[in-house]
Protein backbone atom coordinates (compact mmCIF):
# COMPACT_ATOMS: atom_id res chain seq x y z
CA UNK A 1 0.00 0.00 0.00
CA UNK A 2 1.46 3.53 -0.87
CA UNK A 3 1.01 5.78 2.42
CA UNK A 4 1.83 9.45 2.12
CA UNK A 5 2.29 11.30 5.46
CA UNK A 6 1.05 14.48 5.72
CA UNK A 7 2.72 16.43 8.52
CA UNK A 8 3.80 19.78 9.19
CA UNK A 9 7.07 18.72 11.63
CA UNK A 10 9.48 15.76 10.98
CA UNK A 11 12.73 14.57 11.40
CA UNK A 12 15.25 16.24 12.05
CA UNK A 13 12.25 18.01 14.38
CA UNK A 14 11.43 16.48 17.98
CA UNK A 15 8.01 15.11 17.13
CA UNK A 16 5.86 12.40 17.52
CA UNK A 17 4.62 9.99 14.74
CA UNK A 18 7.75 11.08 12.50
CA UNK A 19 10.80 8.48 10.94
CA UNK A 20 9.92 5.84 13.13
CA UNK A 21 6.39 5.86 12.11
CA UNK A 22 7.55 5.74 8.48
CA UNK A 23 10.39 3.37 9.01
CA UNK A 24 7.58 0.75 11.22
CA UNK A 25 4.92 1.12 8.31
CA UNK A 26 7.91 0.47 5.37
CA UNK A 27 9.40 -2.90 7.62
CA UNK A 28 5.61 -3.87 7.23
CA UNK A 29 5.84 -3.90 3.11
CA UNK A 30 4.50 -0.46 2.92
CA UNK A 31 5.37 2.17 0.68
CA UNK A 32 6.13 5.69 2.44
CA UNK A 33 6.41 9.05 1.25
CA UNK A 34 6.61 12.08 3.43
CA UNK A 35 5.14 15.87 2.38
CA UNK A 36 6.40 18.32 5.46
CA UNK A 37 8.07 21.76 6.09
CA UNK A 38 11.44 22.82 6.68
CA UNK A 39 12.77 22.00 9.44
CA UNK A 40 12.65 24.69 12.09
CA UNK A 41 10.42 23.74 15.98
CA UNK A 42 11.37 24.54 18.72
CA UNK A 43 13.93 27.23 17.94
CA UNK A 44 12.02 29.14 15.08
CA UNK A 45 14.66 28.74 12.99
CA UNK A 46 15.68 27.20 9.90
CA UNK A 47 17.49 24.68 10.93
CA UNK A 48 21.56 24.76 9.66
CA UNK A 49 22.30 22.06 6.98
CA UNK A 50 18.96 23.30 5.39
CA UNK A 51 18.07 26.36 2.98
CA UNK A 52 14.74 26.90 1.96
CA UNK A 53 13.70 26.91 -1.47
CA UNK A 54 11.12 26.17 -3.55
CA UNK A 55 11.08 22.69 -2.83
CA UNK A 56 13.79 19.88 -1.58
CA UNK A 57 13.49 16.01 -1.80
CA UNK A 58 15.75 14.16 0.47
CA UNK A 59 15.71 10.41 1.78
CA UNK A 60 16.30 9.95 5.37
CA UNK A 61 16.89 6.48 6.55
CA UNK A 62 15.29 5.21 3.40
CA UNK A 63 11.94 7.22 3.69
CA UNK A 64 11.17 9.40 0.59
CA UNK A 65 10.69 13.03 1.74
CA UNK A 66 9.79 16.13 0.11
CA UNK A 67 10.06 19.26 2.11
CA UNK A 68 8.29 22.83 0.92
CA UNK A 69 8.56 26.40 2.71
CA UNK A 70 7.37 27.60 5.71
CA UNK A 71 7.40 30.64 7.62
CA UNK A 72 9.30 29.82 10.79
CA UNK A 73 7.82 30.64 13.97
CA UNK A 74 8.05 30.14 17.40
CA UNK A 75 6.65 33.20 19.28
CA UNK A 76 4.48 33.90 21.43
CA UNK A 77 2.39 36.11 18.91
CA UNK A 78 -0.42 34.54 17.79
CA UNK A 79 -0.55 35.84 14.80
CA UNK A 80 3.25 34.57 13.51
CA UNK A 81 2.23 31.37 14.83
CA UNK A 82 -1.19 30.62 12.47
CA UNK A 83 0.94 32.34 9.62
CA UNK A 84 3.52 29.82 10.48
CA UNK A 85 0.87 26.73 10.27
CA UNK A 86 -0.60 28.47 7.23
CA UNK A 87 2.15 28.44 5.18
CA UNK A 88 3.00 24.93 5.34
CA UNK A 89 -0.76 23.89 4.48
CA UNK A 90 -0.41 26.63 1.23
CA UNK A 91 2.93 25.40 0.51
CA UNK A 92 1.70 21.58 0.63
CA UNK A 93 -1.55 22.64 -1.57
CA UNK A 94 0.24 24.55 -4.36
CA UNK A 95 3.64 23.15 -4.67
CA UNK A 96 3.83 19.46 -2.41
CA UNK A 97 0.89 17.61 -4.24
CA UNK A 98 2.18 18.24 -7.81
CA UNK A 99 5.42 16.59 -6.34
CA UNK A 100 4.10 13.25 -4.84
CA UNK A 101 3.36 10.32 -6.01
CA UNK A 102 -0.48 9.69 -5.83
CA UNK A 103 -0.91 7.16 -2.93
CA UNK A 104 -4.07 5.21 -2.21
CA UNK A 105 -4.19 6.43 1.21
CA UNK A 106 -2.73 9.79 3.11
CA UNK A 107 -2.36 9.73 7.32
CA UNK A 108 -2.51 12.60 8.68
CA UNK A 109 -0.99 14.32 11.89
CA UNK A 110 -2.66 17.13 13.04
CA UNK A 111 -0.55 19.21 15.19
CA UNK A 112 -2.52 22.30 13.81
CA UNK A 113 -5.78 22.35 11.66
CA UNK A 114 -4.59 23.76 8.37
CA UNK A 115 -2.69 20.48 7.81
CA UNK A 116 -5.76 18.67 6.89
CA UNK A 117 -5.90 21.33 3.78
CA UNK A 118 -3.56 19.59 1.53
CA UNK A 119 -4.80 15.88 2.35
CA UNK A 120 -8.57 17.58 2.11
CA UNK A 121 -7.45 18.57 -1.31
CA UNK A 122 -6.20 15.83 -2.78
CA UNK A 123 -9.55 13.12 -1.78
CA UNK A 124 -11.60 16.13 -3.28
CA UNK A 125 -9.49 16.02 -6.40
CA UNK A 126 -8.32 12.35 -6.75
CA UNK A 127 -10.54 10.53 -4.42
CA UNK A 128 -7.84 10.00 -2.10
CA UNK A 129 -8.96 9.03 1.30
CA UNK A 130 -6.94 10.31 5.28
CA UNK A 131 -6.98 9.34 8.09
CA UNK A 132 -6.63 11.50 10.26
CA UNK A 133 -4.50 11.65 13.73
CA UNK A 134 -5.74 14.31 16.55
CA UNK A 135 -2.23 15.14 18.72
CA UNK A 136 -4.04 18.43 19.57
CA UNK A 137 -7.34 19.63 20.29
CA UNK A 138 -8.61 22.84 18.42
CA UNK A 139 -9.45 25.54 18.95
CA UNK A 140 -8.90 24.20 23.00
CA UNK A 141 -4.85 24.05 22.16
CA UNK A 142 -5.09 27.74 20.94
CA UNK A 143 -6.78 29.21 23.72
CA UNK A 144 -4.69 27.45 26.33
CA UNK A 145 -1.68 28.64 25.37
CA UNK A 146 -3.04 32.27 25.22
CA UNK A 147 -2.28 32.70 21.46
CA UNK A 148 -5.88 33.75 20.73
CA UNK A 149 -8.61 34.46 23.11
CA UNK A 150 -11.31 36.43 20.78
CA UNK A 151 -14.69 34.04 21.27
CA UNK A 152 -15.49 34.75 17.63
CA UNK A 153 -12.21 33.50 16.43
CA UNK A 154 -12.39 30.66 18.26
CA UNK A 155 -15.58 29.79 17.13
CA UNK A 156 -14.34 30.55 13.75
CA UNK A 157 -11.60 27.94 14.43
CA UNK A 158 -13.84 25.46 16.05
CA UNK A 159 -16.43 25.18 12.74
CA UNK A 160 -13.07 24.45 10.58
CA UNK A 161 -12.45 21.43 13.14
CA UNK A 162 -15.52 20.12 12.14
CA UNK A 163 -15.48 20.75 8.54
CA UNK A 164 -11.96 18.96 8.99
CA UNK A 165 -13.36 15.94 11.09
CA UNK A 166 -16.24 15.11 8.43
CA UNK A 167 -14.21 15.27 5.21
CA UNK A 168 -11.97 12.63 7.27
CA UNK A 169 -12.04 9.37 6.40
CA UNK A 170 -11.36 8.18 9.76
CA UNK A 171 -9.80 9.62 12.75
CA UNK A 172 -7.43 8.32 15.79
CA UNK A 173 -6.66 10.09 18.88
CA UNK A 174 -4.26 10.00 21.81
CA UNK A 175 -6.04 9.95 24.81
CA UNK A 176 -9.81 8.45 26.06
CA UNK A 177 -10.19 12.45 27.00
CA UNK A 178 -9.41 13.29 23.50
CA UNK A 179 -12.03 10.80 22.26
CA UNK A 180 -15.05 11.75 24.49
CA UNK A 181 -14.24 15.86 23.11
CA UNK A 182 -14.83 14.55 19.84
CA UNK A 183 -17.73 12.52 20.52
CA UNK A 184 -19.50 16.09 22.26
CA UNK A 185 -18.42 17.23 18.81
CA UNK A 186 -20.77 15.09 16.91
CA UNK A 187 -18.16 12.88 15.08
CA UNK A 188 -19.37 9.46 15.41
CA UNK A 189 -17.78 6.72 17.55
CA UNK A 190 -17.55 4.16 14.70
CA UNK A 191 -15.03 6.90 13.04
CA UNK A 192 -13.01 7.12 16.02
CA UNK A 193 -10.46 5.16 17.51
CA UNK A 194 -7.62 5.36 20.40
CA UNK A 195 -4.33 5.25 19.61
CA UNK A 196 -1.80 5.51 22.35
CA UNK A 197 1.57 7.74 21.24
CA UNK A 198 4.85 5.65 21.78
CA UNK A 199 8.08 7.45 22.96
CA UNK A 200 10.14 7.75 19.65
CA UNK A 201 13.64 8.44 21.88
CA UNK A 202 16.00 5.95 21.57
CA UNK A 203 16.92 5.02 25.47
CA UNK A 204 20.77 4.27 25.53
CA UNK A 205 22.62 3.59 28.78
CA UNK A 206 25.04 5.79 27.48
CA UNK A 207 26.47 8.15 30.14
CA UNK A 208 28.04 11.99 29.94
CA UNK A 209 31.67 12.99 30.49
CA UNK A 210 32.48 13.01 33.79
CA UNK A 211 33.58 16.68 33.13
CA UNK A 212 29.78 17.82 32.13
CA UNK A 213 28.59 14.95 35.08
CA UNK A 214 30.13 17.15 37.57
CA UNK A 215 29.35 20.67 36.05
CA UNK A 216 25.10 19.83 36.19
CA UNK A 217 24.66 16.95 38.69
CA UNK A 218 25.38 16.68 42.04
CA UNK A 219 26.11 12.95 43.04
CA UNK A 220 25.38 14.21 46.73
CA UNK A 221 21.72 15.42 45.58
CA UNK A 222 18.58 14.23 44.14
CA UNK A 223 18.70 16.05 40.72
CA UNK A 224 15.06 16.57 39.16
CA UNK A 225 15.65 17.43 35.51
CA UNK A 226 12.94 18.65 33.21
CA UNK A 227 13.98 18.18 29.32
CA UNK A 228 12.32 19.85 26.55
CA UNK A 229 10.31 23.16 25.51
CA UNK A 230 10.91 26.11 27.77
CA UNK A 231 7.50 27.58 26.98
CA UNK A 232 4.06 29.51 27.93
CA UNK A 233 2.23 26.51 28.62
CA UNK A 234 5.14 24.41 30.36
CA UNK A 235 4.35 27.26 33.40
CA UNK A 236 7.93 26.38 34.50
CA UNK A 237 7.85 29.14 37.00
CA UNK A 238 5.61 27.05 39.27
CA UNK A 239 8.73 25.01 39.61
CA UNK A 240 11.43 28.23 40.17
CA UNK A 241 8.75 29.17 42.70
CA UNK A 242 8.87 25.98 44.66
CA UNK A 243 12.68 26.20 44.00
CA UNK A 244 13.00 29.21 46.66
CA UNK A 245 10.83 28.38 49.14
CA UNK A 246 13.02 24.99 49.64
CA UNK A 247 16.16 27.22 49.03
CA UNK A 248 15.01 30.12 51.77
CA UNK A 249 14.08 26.45 54.42
CA UNK A 250 18.04 25.95 53.46
CA UNK A 251 16.99 22.38 52.04
CA UNK A 252 19.73 22.06 50.05
CA UNK A 253 19.23 18.18 48.82
CA UNK A 254 17.20 19.13 45.66
CA UNK A 255 18.48 20.62 42.38
CA UNK A 256 16.19 21.57 39.30
CA UNK A 257 17.72 21.16 36.35
CA UNK A 258 16.46 22.77 32.57
CA UNK A 259 17.63 21.17 29.45
CA UNK A 260 16.19 22.90 26.11
CA UNK A 261 14.99 26.28 25.50
CA UNK A 262 11.49 27.92 24.74
CA UNK A 263 9.79 31.15 24.07
CA UNK A 264 9.57 31.31 28.02
CA UNK A 265 13.59 30.55 28.80
CA UNK A 266 14.86 34.29 29.02
CA UNK A 267 11.70 35.23 31.63
CA UNK A 268 13.14 31.66 33.24
CA UNK A 269 16.63 32.60 33.35
CA UNK A 270 15.86 35.94 34.55
CA UNK A 271 13.40 34.60 37.04
CA UNK A 272 16.58 32.02 38.80
CA UNK A 273 19.38 35.47 38.50
CA UNK A 274 16.59 37.56 40.00
CA UNK A 275 16.26 35.45 42.95
CA UNK A 276 19.38 33.76 43.28
CA UNK A 277 18.73 30.27 42.71
CA UNK A 278 21.57 28.13 43.50
CA UNK A 279 19.66 25.11 43.32
CA UNK A 280 18.57 25.39 39.15
CA UNK A 281 21.00 25.05 36.83
CA UNK A 282 19.60 25.88 32.95
CA UNK A 283 21.33 23.40 30.25
CA UNK A 284 21.37 25.00 26.41
CA UNK A 285 19.64 22.54 24.16
CA UNK A 286 21.71 19.51 23.00
CA UNK A 287 21.20 16.71 20.23
CA UNK A 288 18.45 14.54 20.56
CA UNK A 289 21.02 12.24 20.38
CA UNK A 290 22.64 13.09 23.49
CA UNK A 291 19.24 13.46 25.88
CA UNK A 292 19.28 10.03 26.44
CA UNK A 293 22.45 10.95 28.61
CA UNK A 294 21.26 13.40 30.53
CA UNK A 295 18.20 11.59 31.45
CA UNK A 296 20.40 8.56 32.63
CA UNK A 297 22.16 11.21 35.24
CA UNK A 298 18.99 12.68 36.86
CA UNK A 299 17.43 10.68 39.98
CA UNK A 300 14.00 12.48 38.67
CA UNK A 301 12.37 13.57 35.54
CA UNK A 302 9.76 16.21 35.63
CA UNK A 303 6.69 16.68 33.48
CA UNK A 304 4.69 20.03 34.09
CA UNK A 305 1.33 21.57 31.89
CA UNK A 306 -0.41 24.99 33.41
CA UNK A 307 -3.73 23.87 34.87
CA UNK A 308 -6.10 23.99 31.84
CA UNK A 309 -8.97 21.56 31.59
CA UNK A 310 -7.14 21.09 28.14
CA UNK A 311 -4.46 19.26 29.62
CA UNK A 312 -6.44 16.92 31.55
CA UNK A 313 -7.23 14.88 28.58
CA UNK A 314 -3.32 15.65 27.34
CA UNK A 315 -0.42 12.80 27.68
CA UNK A 316 2.88 14.90 26.58
CA UNK A 317 4.95 12.53 24.55
CA UNK A 318 7.82 12.81 27.16
CA UNK A 319 5.81 11.09 29.71
CA UNK A 320 6.25 8.57 27.48
CA UNK A 321 10.03 8.75 26.81
CA UNK A 322 10.21 9.06 30.52
CA UNK A 323 8.36 5.43 31.62
CA UNK A 324 10.53 4.21 29.26
CA UNK A 325 13.84 5.29 30.26
CA UNK A 326 13.34 3.45 33.65
CA UNK A 327 13.28 6.79 35.50
CA UNK A 328 10.88 7.92 38.21
CA UNK A 329 8.64 10.60 37.25
CA UNK A 330 7.28 13.69 39.36
CA UNK A 331 4.25 14.96 37.26
CA UNK A 332 2.65 18.24 37.74
CA UNK A 333 -0.48 17.01 35.30
CA UNK A 334 -4.31 15.65 35.61
CA UNK A 335 -6.40 13.39 34.65
CA UNK A 336 -5.52 10.56 31.66
CA UNK A 337 -1.49 11.56 32.37
CA UNK A 338 -2.16 11.44 35.61
CA UNK A 339 -3.69 8.16 35.51
CA UNK A 340 -1.27 6.51 33.95
CA UNK A 341 1.65 7.35 36.33
CA UNK A 342 -0.38 6.04 38.65
CA UNK A 343 -1.37 3.30 37.65
CA UNK A 344 2.13 2.50 36.61
CA UNK A 345 3.45 3.24 40.41
CA UNK A 346 6.38 5.47 38.66
CA UNK A 347 6.76 8.48 40.54
CA UNK A 348 5.08 11.49 42.42
CA UNK A 349 1.58 13.18 40.87
CA UNK A 350 1.44 17.07 42.26
CA UNK A 351 -1.03 19.47 41.07
CA UNK A 352 -0.51 22.04 38.37
CA UNK A 353 0.74 25.10 38.57
CA UNK A 354 0.87 24.39 42.81
CA UNK A 355 4.30 25.38 43.53
CA UNK A 356 3.20 24.15 47.26
CA UNK A 357 1.92 20.75 46.49
CA UNK A 358 4.95 20.09 44.30
CA UNK A 359 6.82 21.17 47.44
CA UNK A 360 4.99 18.72 49.82
CA UNK A 361 5.78 16.10 47.01
CA UNK A 362 9.41 16.67 46.78
CA UNK A 363 9.80 16.80 50.50
CA UNK A 364 8.38 13.17 50.41
CA UNK A 365 10.49 12.20 47.39
CA UNK A 366 13.40 13.13 50.00
CA UNK A 367 12.19 10.69 52.42
CA UNK A 368 12.66 8.13 50.07
CA UNK A 369 15.70 5.37 50.42
CA UNK A 370 18.01 5.03 47.20
CA UNK A 371 16.14 1.43 46.37
CA UNK A 372 12.03 2.65 46.78
CA UNK A 373 13.21 5.37 44.34
CA UNK A 374 15.00 2.83 41.74
CA UNK A 375 11.73 0.71 41.82
CA UNK A 376 9.55 3.26 40.40
CA UNK A 377 11.50 3.82 37.33
CA UNK A 378 11.55 0.03 37.11
CA UNK A 379 7.73 0.20 37.38
CA UNK A 380 7.39 3.29 34.74
CA UNK A 381 9.55 1.03 32.20
CA UNK A 382 7.80 -2.71 32.70
CA UNK A 383 4.18 -0.17 32.37
CA UNK A 384 5.43 1.51 28.89
CA UNK A 385 6.68 -2.41 27.90
CA UNK A 386 3.57 -3.71 28.52
CA UNK A 387 0.97 -0.88 26.92
CA UNK A 388 2.54 1.84 24.95
CA UNK A 389 4.80 0.32 22.22
CA UNK A 390 4.82 1.16 18.87
CA UNK A 391 4.00 -2.27 17.67
CA UNK A 392 1.05 -2.15 19.24
CA UNK A 393 0.26 1.47 18.20
CA UNK A 394 1.13 1.22 14.30
CA UNK A 395 -1.25 -2.21 14.31
CA UNK A 396 -4.12 -0.16 14.99
CA UNK A 397 -3.14 2.73 12.46
CA UNK A 398 -2.56 0.14 9.60
CA UNK A 399 -5.59 -1.87 10.12
CA UNK A 400 -7.76 1.43 10.01
CA UNK A 401 -5.38 2.80 7.08
CA UNK A 402 -6.00 -0.52 4.93
CA UNK A 403 -9.71 -0.22 5.97
CA UNK A 404 -10.07 2.79 4.63
CA UNK A 405 -8.12 2.45 1.27
CA UNK A 406 -9.92 -0.71 0.58
CA UNK A 407 -13.10 1.32 1.15
CA UNK A 408 -14.24 -0.88 3.50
Amino acid sequence: MRVLIVKQLFNPEPTAKSLDFAKELVSRGHEVEVLTGFPSYPIGKIYKGYKQSLFKRENIEGINVIRVPIYPDHSNSGFKRILHYISYAFSASLIGLWLVKKPQVCFVYQGAIPVAIPAIILKKIKKVPFLYDINDLWPETVAASGMLSKPKILKIINSWCNWNYRNADFITVATPGFKKSLLSKGVPENKLEIVSNWSRDQIKNAKLPQETLDRYFDASKINILYAGNLGIVQSLTTILKTAKSLQNQQIDKINFIFLGGGADQENLINYKEKENLNNVIFIPRVDSSEVSKYLNAASFLMVHLKDDPLFSITIPSKILAYLKSGKPILMGLKGDASDILNEAKAGFTFEPDNSLDLEDKIKKMIALNPDQIKQMGINGKKYYQENLSIESSVDKIEKNLIKIANNE
